[in-house]
């Protein structure tokens, strides 16, 4: 995980959203690209730690609508 203890836990979803890209584009880039990705208790669930999605980001230069994050808690 990354460094900081303020890191936000993001949903498949919630991801694509802030990428603009399909829940299946994100799966991929999981299984293929080295995002990484953590299982559930139960394995029901993929979640995306939000600094490692910011190292993903910046390492392959990927569109991340970082204010996504904002709106939601907003909401």
């Amino acid at each position: 995980m990354g460094n900081s203890t303020e890191d936000r836990v993001l949903s498949v979803k919630d991801v694509a959203e802030m990428c603009r890209v399909s829940n299946e584009t994100i799966r991929r880039w999981i299984r293929k690209h080295g995002l990484k990705a953590y299982n559930t208790e139960g394995g029901l669930a993929i979640k995306i730690i939000e600094s490692d999605l910011r190292v993903f980001a910046e390492d392959l230069n990927v569109f991340v609508d970082w204010a996504y994050l904002d709106r939601r808690e907003e909401a």
